[in-house]
């Protein structure tokens, strides 16, 4: 005890146990040097998808016939349907069923608008549609506008 109360009389002894000597400095290093080895191992392991971290971009599929069902069916209720339903009619425009659609394609306001070369832009408010989806569109208009 006398020890202890030692570094409160005004005495400026380190009591025995906590000198450092040369064995425990060892003592010390073995264990530091695990949990730093340790560290080293565990934070290395974790375990990353190449696909997560660099994600591939979609595969633009512009070969051959665009179809109405399964190329611009997906455009037009990604891009156009919410302002441009049956339901809405915004300016009254149609393009969430085929006859509706075809008759705005047909006159090329589809084209135009979508493409920015006429007096409205769409979508309204948004980027302009991907290159993608402005070829499946003009594909499809140049068809003939196809209902397959």
């Amino acid at each position: 005890m006398s020890r202890f109360f030692s570094i409160f009389e005004g005495k400026n002894e380190l009591s025995t146990c906590c000198q450092p000597t040369a064995r425990n400095m060892k003592n010390l290093i073995r264990p530091i040097a695990i949990l730093f080895l340790l560290n080293l191992i565990l934070s290395g392991c974790y375990y990353d998808k190449e696909s997560e971290l660099y994600p591939q971009k979609p595969v633009c599929d512009t070969a051959g016939t665009m179809t109405y069902s399964q190329s611009i069916i997906p455009v037009v209720t990604a891009n156009c349907n919410v302002c441009h339903s049956t339901a809405v009619a915004s300016g009254g425009v149609i393009t969430d069923n085929y006859n509706d659609l075809s008759v705005v394609a047909n006159d090329g306001r589809l084209w135009a608008a979508v493409n920015w070369t006429g007096p409205v832009r769409m979508p309204q408010g948004l980027d302009k549609l991907s290159d993608c989806n402005l070829t499946k569109i003009k594909k499809w208009v140049d068809a003939g506008v196809p209902n397959n």
